[in-house]
């Protein structure tokens, strides 16, 4: 049995985590994989790689085709004059792309790039610009129209026009100046690794896997190009959510835990900063969702034809200041957006979800409840990333991505501005998963959205701790009760008589001054050091005294050195009580230094 729960939250060592992501301020050259085509048959008659991973059929193509002889060879038009005769498709996009770190995004310089796709089911029999203009979101119709005419579309080698129809078979080939959108900058974190698998922190704004408008400024690219690994996704991620994600070194790793997610034998945890005051106690959403509009990823409640979707929601803490939440989310189906779509649908969409909180997409109830008509929204949604940029509840000005007046000297194309607070970032992260069997349990740190505006009150829990004086035999620490963002209590240790602890010390004044003996629900506690789960003095420990009230989160600063008592169990005897227990990190050496002031003269 393996346990990784603390990895990341309480034990993560700076040094022992991996990162990678920020590069130089200059370009870095795309390096050139090895050609799947050198591959070897396996006893299926199925290519794979050299690490045992499938190898799609247009991976395959790409690296014995030329863009030359896919648009039609002699009979092709290359007005830019750069199609090569001799260059497989591939070699011609991993020679054209570099890597550019500008501060906060991550660029691809534009390169030229051939679509290659099978015909669909849903495409048979269909004219190629109707699936061109329905399906894709990146170009509009006229594009595709001029591309069709000028000779940058073909069919099984034969150069379409704008009458062509697609049938079952056709290989559709579309060679364009590709202008990749810019991604997030902030490094990728390894939590774990062996021989199969990889456990990594994903930053936001960074999509998995190719897919639209991104290629080489994905996760699997960036650790091909960038670690020369190739890895393939255990599970997926939205683009904009961050958080807990695993990738396969090997078949065995992918399929391995591919298959616990299928079979649901994997529970799943999300953080989520949403909207307005969110009601306490556990709340349960069971709405079935569809995929409205493909192109635009746009999922609702649709309880006619949706699928199973089922979402389990805690609240952690209330910020008055901002009118936000921080929201535990148990996701117990898989749909796509399904957090997104029922915390929308309870009328507390995530504060910055430019897709599902945008008061001009969805007007001033941002789509709570249930919708028949979303015509207008779907309008609306064309809008986002060209004439309009995206927007937010928290950050409505429309400040991101969208197309300008300016032009690329190679295609012609109308270029994009540079991406925004809303194209970038969503306060979604996923934060924990573990095995229902209990074999194992990985965890990230919590996000920092999360913890900016109750950083303040651990700051006041380590001005508590330097009270306390010094001491050679006991720790120094300090408490601070807080409910919905108003502070009901202070205390530090040995604040009253005795040999008092910080959480008693705060929790009997509160009693004492309120003629109380429970705090009121939605009470958090901010603690600088874990709270005791053993007192040599016989006094009931302070796990006991939290779990004994409505207490129902537990922020610590930092982890009880084992000095006076070992191996303190706090944090499985909170969690198990349902009270949830995080870490704020960045104050685990002041917190250590108050706490043993005195120590040295013992």
């Amino acid at each position: 049995m393996v346990y990784f729960e603390r990895l990341s939250s309480l034990f993560l060592n700076p040094k022992s985590v991996r990162q990678f992501g920020k590069m130089a301020e200059s370009s870095k050259g795309i390096k050139r994989s090895s050609s799947p085509s050198s591959e070897k048959l396996s006893k299926s008659n199925k290519l794979r790689d050299s690490s045992g991973f499938k190898i799609r059929r247009q991976v395959i193509d790409k690296s014995n085709l030329t863009a030359y002889d896919q648009l039609g060879g002699e009979k092709a038009q290359d007005r830019t004059n750069t199609l090569t005769k001799n260059k497989t498709i591939h070699e011609e996009e991993t020679e054209g792309a570099s890597y550019v770190i500008e501060g906060r995004l991550r660029r691809v310089t534009p390169y030229f790039f051939t679509y290659l796709t099978y015909c669909k089911l849903r495409w048979r029999d269909r004219k190629l610009l109707d699936i061109f203009t329905d399906e894709f979101r990146e170009r509009d119709e006229e594009y595709y129209k001029n591309a069709i005419q000028e000779g940058l579309v073909a069919i099984n080698k034969k150069p379409a026009n704008l009458d062509s129809i697609v049938r079952n078979g056709d290989l559709i080939s579309h060679r364009t100046h590709r202008h990749e959108p810019s991604v997030s900058s902030n490094p990728i974190k390894i939590v774990f690794e062996d021989e199969n698998i990889i456990a990594i922190d994903k930053p936001s704004g960074i999509p998995v896997h190719p897919t639209g408008r991104f290629r080489y400024n994905t996760i699997t690219n960036i650790f091909k190009h960038e670690l020369g690994q190739v890895v393939h996704p255990c599970n997926r991620l939205d683009r904009l959510t961050s958080g807990l994600m695993f990738l396969g070194k090997t078949p065995k790793g992918a399929d391995s835990f591919a298959q616990q997610i299928r079979d649901r034998t994997v529970s799943k945890e999300y953080v989520a900063r949403v909207k307005g005051k969110f009601p306490l106690g556990e709340i349960t959403v069971d709405e079935p969702l569809i995929t409205i509009s493909p192109k635009h990823t746009l999922n609702v409640i649709d309880r006619k034809s949706g699928k199973e979707a089922k979402t389990a929601f805690r609240r952690i803490t209330y910020d008055p200041e901002t009118d936000t939440s921080v929201v535990k989310c148990r996701p117990l189906t898989g749909r796509t957006h399904q957090i997104r779509v029922h915390l929308q649908f309870l009328g507390h969409p995530i504060a910055n979800d430019p897709l599902y909180s945008s008061e001009y997409v969805w007007g001033k109830e941002l789509g709570k409840g249930i919708h028949e008509d979303l015509s207008s929204v779907i309008g609306k949604l064309d809008t986002i990333g060209k004439s309009r940029a995206s927007s937010s509840w928290i950050h409505p000005s429309p400040d991101g991505e969208v197309l300008t007046e300016e032009k690329c000297e190679v295609c012609d194309s109308p270029l994009y501005s540079d991406a925004g607070f809303n194209d970038l970032t969503l306060w979604l992260h996923a934060y924990q998963y573990k095995s229902n069997e209990k074999q194992w349990s990985f965890k990230t740190e919590y996000p920092e959205w999360a913890l900016e505006p109750i950083r303040k009150f651990m700051k006041l829990a380590l001005e508590k701790a330097d009270l306390c004086g010094e001491t050679q035999t006991q720790f120094n620490v300090g408490a601070v009760l807080v409910n919905e963002g108003e502070i009901l209590e202070t205390g530090h240790s040995r604040e009253l008589p005795g040999n008092t602890h910080a959480e008693q010390c705060a929790l009997e004044k509160y009693f004492n001054r309120t003629n109380q003996t429970d705090v009121p629900d939605g009470t958090e506690i901010f603690t600088t050091m874990e709270p005791c789960t053993l007192r040599l003095s016989g006094n009931l420990p302070c796990t006991d005294r939290i779990l004994k009230t409505k207490i129902r989160t537990c922020f610590v600063g930092v982890m009880e050195p084992d000095i006076f008592v070992k191996n303190n169990s706090s944090y499985a005897k909170l969690t198990e009580g349902d009270v949830e227990y995080i870490h704020i990190p960045g104050y685990e050496e002041k917190a250590l230094e108050i706490a043993k002031k005195g120590h040295e003269n013992a």
